[in-house]
């Protein structure tokens, strides 16, 4: 009687689990098909995203976020992978260029 009321606690947790990835996955497709709808594809912004990720490979698979209700521990240790799998696959940060010497004399007014 006891191994079956734990047989039936380890579905339960299987299923909410298997639930909770199901919910992730439907609002990663609702956001992605939301911001196909309302993105402008010739807005300047736009274009330069697009052009600063041409330069990152994509990552094998979709690095889909946690978003449904779970056990605290189990969303936090979630949204740490995801957040190390997304480092790895996000563009690199540009590294502010230094002003030439020029440029910062040119600014100067004299007198």
């Amino acid at each position: 009687m006891l191994n079956h009321a734990l047989e039936v606690l380890d579905q339960e947790a299987r299923d909410s689990e298997n639930l909770a990835m199901l919910v992730d996955r439907k609002d990663y497709w609702l956001t992605s098909e939301y911001r196909s709808w309302v993105t402008d594809p010739d807005d300047p912004e736009v274009k330069a995203e697009r052009e600063r990720f041409k330069k990152v490979k994509p990552s094998p698979r979709p690095l889909i976020p946690p978003v449904a209700q779970r056990h605290p521990d189990i969303t936090a240790a979630l949204l740490q992978r995801h957040r190390d799998e997304s480092a790895k696959y996000a563009p690199k940060a540009e590294q502010p260029t230094k002003p030439k010497l020029k440029d910062l004399i040119g600014g100067w007014q004299f007198g």
